[in-house]
């Protein structure tokens, strides 16, 4: 059967198309006209063009996200918070993935504002935000997440991790489970992995433990993750504890210790961020991050549109198991 028409709706409602435009977006109308038109979509089984409605309205009802790497836990979290706020509120969402590369996310995040969506959530580099900058000084609310945005201007909002405190967290339970000389995998140069690294410092450094640089190793990509756990081992014998401080890189870490023979942890204890499903049967001692919770608020910025700049922080929470031994 053909799809039904607004000028279908006014025919048999007996009123013009301009009518029931009133009545369909809330308009001023008199009650009895309002149940006529009414009752004609419902006969119709009528409903509204999407793209036509975003073309009056100057912008579609869809939030836009922009992830960076599908393969860390902490997205799935966020996404599905992200959803369930715009499902509530009318909204679709359209997810794109940079897969880490700078350029994609350019293009991803331009593709979005000529789309005209509602708002935008994305975990990009700091690369990006001459663009979302730009979304945001045109009036589209945009959202960071992952990391916070130096002088942000209006409707460009931020969604972060105390990462500091993450950071603090992983000293504080190293030290009570014994664990005197760490080794850590990091990724990327992110703000974020900065930020962890600066806090384990300092919460190391207030035990009388040192975290010199040669005890922290940057990697790429998984396939480079093998090499780095064995150059801090051979290099740094003493190590007794391995941070991770990405979740995107916790299964190459876990299996690099595992496959050289070492047991865990009666050989070498290992904590990471972000939980997964596999952290309780492995024993794994994570930080925790609230993704869920904030993709929420990231969508619910996008739905409240607050005129100045929101930044909001996060607490991370340990969620200790078995991987670096008993607490003392």
């Amino acid at each position: 059967m053909k799809r039904a028409t607004i000028g279908d709706v006014a025919a048999v409602a007996g009123v013009s198309v301009a009518t029931v435009s009133r009545v369909l977006n809330g308009g001023a109308v008199k009650e009895a006209t309002a149940a006529k038109v009414w009752a004609a979509v419902d006969r119709l089984d009528y409903s509204p063009n999407a793209l036509t409605k975003s073309i009056f309205a100057g912008r579609s009802s869809t939030i836009g996200v922009v992830i960076d790497d599908l393969t860390s836990p902490f997205y799935l979290g966020l996404m599905r918070g992200i959803d369930e706020v715009a499902d509530a509120n009318d909204s679709l969402v359209m997810f794109a993935s940079t897969f880490r590369h700078a350029g994609s996310g350019a293009a991803q995040i331009r593709t979005m504002n000529e789309q005209r969506v509602r708002g935008l959530i994305v975990t990009t580099v700091e690369a990006t935000d001459d663009r979302t900058r730009r979304m945001a000084a045109g009036g589209t609310p945009c959202v960071v997440v992952a990391r916070s945005v130096q002088d942000p201007p209006p409707r460009l909002h931020s969604v972060a991790l105390d990462n500091r405190a993450a950071g603090r967290l992983m000293a504080e339970h190293l030290i009570s489970c014994g664990r005197r000389s760490v080794g850590v995998i990091t990724s990327g140069g992110r703000p974020s992995q900065h930020g962890r690294t600066e806090g384990l410092r300092q919460g190391l450094a207030e035990a009388g433990l040192e975290l010199p640089g040669d005890a922290v190793t940057s990697v790429d990509d998984n396939e480079q993750v093998s090499a780095a756990v064995g150059a801090l081992l051979e290099h740094r014998t003493s190590v007794d504890a391995i941070v991770c401080l990405t979740g995107r890189r916790t299964v190459a870490v876990h299996s690099a210790l595992t496959s050289r023979g070492l047991a865990i942890p009666d050989d070498i204890g290992f904590l990471t961020m972000d939980d997964f499903a596999w952290a309780p049967a492995l024993g794994v001692t994570v930080i925790g991050q609230p993704s869920h919770r904030m993709g929420q608020k990231a969508a619910e910025l996008i739905v409240e549109n607050p005129g100045e700049a929101v930044q909001l922080t996060f607490e991370p929470e340990l969620i200790a198991r078995t991987s670096c031994g008993e607490s003392g």
